[in-house]
C-alpha cells in the first residue's frame, strides 16, 4: 500500500468514526447499537465506539431482532 493510500484510508476511517459518533450522541445504548448496526457497522466496530464488548452488542442486536425492531445481516 502506498503512503498516500494509507493516508486516505486513515482519514476516511476518522471521518466515518466522527459521523457515527454524531449520529448516536445523546441516545441510549440500545438505540446507538440499533443505529450503528443498521448503518452497516459490525459488532466489533460498534463495541469499540461505545466502550463495551462485542458480546454485549451481539446480545442487544439479537434482542432487537427477536422483538422485530431490526432485520438484516449478522454483525
Amino acid at each position: 500500500m502506498q503512503d498516500s493510500d494509507w493516508k486516505l484510508e486513515t482519514e476516511l476511517r476518522i471521518v466515518r468514526r466522527l459521523l457515527a459518533l454524531s449520529l448516536i450522541d445523546g441516545k441510549k445504548q440500545r438505540e446507538q447499537i440499533k443505529l450503528l448496526a443498521t448503518a452497516g457497522m459490525d459488532r466489533h466496530e460498534i463495541a469499540e465506539l461505545l466502550g463495551t464488548t462485542a458480546g454485549t452488542v451481539s446480545v442487544e442486536i439479537s434482542n432487537l431482532r427477536k422483538q422485530g425492531v431490526m432485520r438484516g445481516r449478522r454483525t
